[in-house]
C-alpha cells in the first residue's frame, strides 16, 4: 500500500533549530508545508533549501489555527506535525511508516512519544505522547489555543492509535525557554482557555509553567485542582501530575508529605520505578544517605518489576547510577564511584556530569597515559563528546591527554588550537604561531564564558605574554579586567584590602587545587587574613574537601560555631574522629543537631558513635518522627 506524509510547521524566528529538524527530515516526507508567523530572522530563508511551499499567516495567539491552516495547504494522505525545535531518526521514521502501511487505515490519529530534553544542558529527559500524526481527509483539525488536541470536526468519535515513532524535542531547556520568552506566553494562552472552560488539563498545563518558573506553591495549587478535577486515572497526564506533585513538595522542602504522596500511589502505579527514584531523591537529599542507596539499588537491580514509566524515563537507569556515583564519590569509596558513572556513560555517552567526575577522580590516582588508555580502552570519546572531555581534562589542568584524541579527530582544528592555548597558559610551552588567531580579548572573553579557559589560565596568559610586544594590546586589556587585577594582587601580595569578591578567592583557590599547583595554593592563602570568618570558613571546607584536612581543620578553629554550616560541621567532626577524639567530637554533633534538626547525617554519627545511652535513646526517638519512612531506622531498631 502506497501512502504520502505530509510535513506541516508553523514557524517564527526559527533560525537557530529550524535546519537541524528540516535536515532530519525533508527527505523523509513527500511534503514539506511552512506556515511562518511573523519571522524577522532567517528562518524563511533556510526554510527554502527544503521546500517552495512557505506561507504567511498572521498570528492570532492560537496554536490551533496556525496549524489547521498549515493542514489545508496539505496534499499527502497523511499529516505530520513537528515543531522547528523537534528532529527525529531516520531508521525510526521508516519503522513508523511501515506501522502506518501495515495498520491500513485502520485508525484516524497516532499519537507519538516526545522526548523533551530539559535543565540548563539537556541533561534531564521527560517525556510524554503527543497526537502528532493524522489522516488529511478534512475531518479532523486541533482545537485549544496551547497544548493543542485532535478532534473530528463532526463530533464523531476519532480512532487513535500509537505511532512507533519517537520525536526529540529541545525547546523546553532552561536558555531556550529564556530566550523565547515560552513560560509568559504559554500562562497567557492557559488563562485564556481556563476562562473558557477551566477543565483538569488546563490546571495542569497551568502548573507546569508555574513550576518552569520556580512558584512552587502555585504549581502545587494548579495540580492538586488538575488532580481532583480528573475524569479518571487512565488519561496519561494524570500519572504526570502525581509525578509533578511529588517534585513540587520535594521543592518545598515537605519531605514527608511527598512520601505520603508517593506510598499512596504505589498502589495505583506499581510497577513506577519513578515512584523509587524520588524516594530515593528524598532520602538524598535529607541526608538519608543509606536509605538513598538502597531505593536506587532497589531500581537497578529489579528492572523487570519496575517497568511502568510515566515521565521521565531515565530515572530507570541514567539517574539512579549517577546519584549512587555521587553518594559513592562524597564517600570516597573512588571504585564504586567510577562504577556507577561509567554505567551513566555505558546508557548516555553524553552525560557531561559523570565526564567530568571520571576524569576528575582518575586524576587522583593515575597519570595521564594511564587515563588516556583508560578511555580508549573503553572507547569513550567520539565526535559528539570530544568537547565535554576537552573541558574535563581542562579542568582538572591536564590538556595534554586530549592530544591524542585530535589526531584522530583530525577535522576539528578550532578545538584543537583551543587545547594548545589551554596548555601554554598553563605551562608556556607550545608554538604561539598555532594558536595566534585566539589571542584577541573578544576571544578570550568569549572562551572564558564557554568555561574553556578561566581566571587562573587568564591570569597565567597575562603573565606568559608580558613584555612580548606583539601582544601589549591583549596584555593591556587583560590587565584592566577588574578579576584578573584583583587575582593577580592577590597572588603577588599586592593587596591588604579586605577581599570582598570572595566567589574569585574561592573559584581560584579550588582551580589551583585541582591543577596540584601548591605552591601557588600557598601564594593565595597569604590572603586568608583578609577574609571574613564566614570565608574563611568556606575555605577551610574546600581544603577539607581536597584532602587537606589538617590545615582545613586549623583555619576551622579561627572561626565562631555560628558561621558553619552542615558540612563545616561533618569535616569537623569526622576530623576528630579519625584522630580518635570522639568525646569532642560528640560535643560537636549535639550542637550541629541543634542548628540543622533535619540532616540525618548527624543523628547517624550520634547512632554509631556516641556511648551515652541516654543521648542515642532520645536521637533515635526524634529521628523516628522527622524520618519516618527511614529504611536504616527501620533495620537500627531490628538489630
Amino acid at each position: 500500500m502506497e501512502l504520502s506524509v505530509s510535513l506541516c510547521m508553523i514557524v517564527k524566528n526559527e533560525e537557530s533549530v529550524l535546519d537541524r529538524c528540516l535536515a532530519s527530515v525533508a527527505h523523509l516526507v513527500d511534503e514539506v508545508i511552512i506556515v511562518d508567523t511573523g519571522s524577522t530572522d532567517r528562518t524563511k530563508e533556510i526554510a527554502s533549501k527544503y521546500t517552495s511551499k512557505i506561507f504567511d499567516f498572521e498570528w492570532i495567539n492560537d496554536f490551533s489555527a496556525a496549524r489547521n491552516f498549515a493542514a489545508e495547504q496539505a496534499t499527502g494522505d497523511w499529516i505530520l506535525v513537528l515543531d522547528a525545535d523537534e528532529y527525529i531518526d531516520e531508521e525510526n521514521y521508516q519503522e513508523f511508516v511501515d506501522g502506518l502501511k501495515e495498520d491500513n487505515g485502520k485508525y484516524d490519529t497516532y499519537g507519538v512519544k516526545i522526548i523533551n530534553f530539559t535543565g540548563s544542558y539537556g541533561e534531564k529527559l521527560v517525556q510524554n505522547h503527543h497526537d502528532r500524526v493524522y489522516k488529511n481527509n478534512g475531518e479532523i483539525a486541533y482545537y485549544r489555543a496551547i497544548h493543542e488536541q485532535l478532534k473530528s470536526v463532526e463530533g464523531k468519535p476519532v480512532k487513535g492509535s500509537i505511532a512507533k515513532l519517537s520525536v526529540f524535542h529541545s525547546g523546553y531547556m532552561n536558555k531556550t525557554v529564556a530566550d523565547k520568552g515560552k513560560n509568559e506566553r504559554n500562562k497567557e494562552l492557559i488563562d485564556k482557555e481556563m476562562q473558557e472552560s477551566n477543565n483538569a488539563f488546563d490546571y495542569f498545563n497551568l502548573g507546569n509553567e508555574y513550576y518552569s518558573q520556580g512558584e512552587y506553591e502555585e504549581a502545587l495549587k494548579a495540580y492538586t485542582n488538575a488532580y481532583n478535577l480528573k475524569s479518571n486515572y487512565h488519561l496519561s497526564w494524570v500519572a504526570s501530575t502525581v509525578i509533578q506533585i511529588i517534585s513540587v513538595l520535594i521543592q518545598l522542602e515537605r519531605f514527608n508529605d511527598a512520601v505520603s504522596v508517593i506510598d499512596d500511589s504505589t498502589e495505583l502505579y506499581p510497577g513506577s520505578f519513578e515512584l523509587v527514584y524520588l524516594k530515593g531523591e528524598i532520602s538524598y537529599t535529607r541526608g538519608q544517605f543509606d536509605d538513598a542507596k538502597y531505593y536506587f539499588e532497589e531500581i537497578i537491580n529489579n528492572s523487570d518489576k519496575y517497568n511502568h514509566e510515566i515521565l521521565r524515563p531515565d530515572l530507570k537507569d541514567q539517574m539512579p547510577h549517577r546519584r549512587l556515583g555521587d553518594l559513592y564519590n562524597y564517600e570516597k569509596n573512588y571504585d564504586k564511584a567510577i562504577y556507577h558513572y561509567m554505567s551513566v556513560l555505558n546508557i548516555n555517552k553524553l552525560d557531561s556530569d559523570s565526564i567530568g567526575k571520571v576524569i576528575f577522580i582518575l586524576n587522583k590516582f593515575h597519570t595521564e597515559t594511564e587515563i588516556i588508555q583508560f578511555i580508549q580502552r573503553n572507547d569513550l570519546i567520539n565526535k559528539n563528546n570530544l568537547n565535554y572531555y576537552m573541558s574535563a581534562c581542562f579542568n582538572i589542568g591536564k590538556p595534554d591527554i586530549m592530544q591524542p584524541f585530535f589526531e584522530d579527530a583530525q577535522e576539528d582544528t578550532v578545538l584543537e588550537k583551543i587545547y594548545k592555548l589551554k596548555n601554554y597558559c598553563l605551562t608556556g610551552q607550545g608554538s604561539i604561531r598555532e594558536f595566534n588567531d585566539l589571542l584577541n580579548p573578544k576571544v578570550i572573553e568569549n572562551l572564558n564564558k564557554r568555561q574553556l579557559l578561566n581566571i587562573v589560565d587568564i591570569y597565567f596568559l597575562r603573565k606568559r605574554l608580558k613584555g612580548i610586544e606583539k601582544f601589549a594590546f591583549l596584555v593591556e586589556a587583560l590587565e584592566k579586567d577588574e578579576h584578573v587585577s584583583m587575582l593577580t594582587k592577590l597572588m603577588d601580595n599586592l593587596t591588604e584590602e579586605p577581599i570582598l569578591e570572595t566567589e574569585l578567592f574561592f573559584g581560584a583557590l579550588q582551580i589551583l587545587l585541582n591543577y596540584k599547583m601548591l605552591d601557588y595554593v600557598s601564594a593565595l592563602l597569604k590572603n586568608k587574613h583578609l577574609l571574613t570568618e564566614a570565608a574563611l570558613s568556606q575555605t577551610a571546607a574546600i581544603l577539607y574537601e581536597n584532602d587537606f584536612k589538617g590545615e582545613a581543620l586549623q583555619l576551622y578553629n579561627q572561626c565562631d560555631w555560628d558561621v558553619y554550616q552542615e558540612q563545616d560541621f561533618l569535616n569537623i567532626i569526622n576530623g576528630l574522629l579519625e584522630t580518635g577524639n570522639n568525646l569532642n567530637a560528640i560535643e560537636f554533633t549535639k550542637y550541629a543537631l541543634l542548628v540543622f534538626e533535619n540532616d540525618f547525617r548527624f543523628y547517624k554519627l550520634i547512632f554509631e558513635n556516641s556511648v551515652e545511652q541516654d543521648l542515642y535513646q532520645t536521637n533515635l526517638e526524634k529521628a523516628k518522627q522527622l524520618f519516618p519512612d527511614s529504611v536504616y531506622l527501620k533495620n537500627l531498631q531490628s538489630k
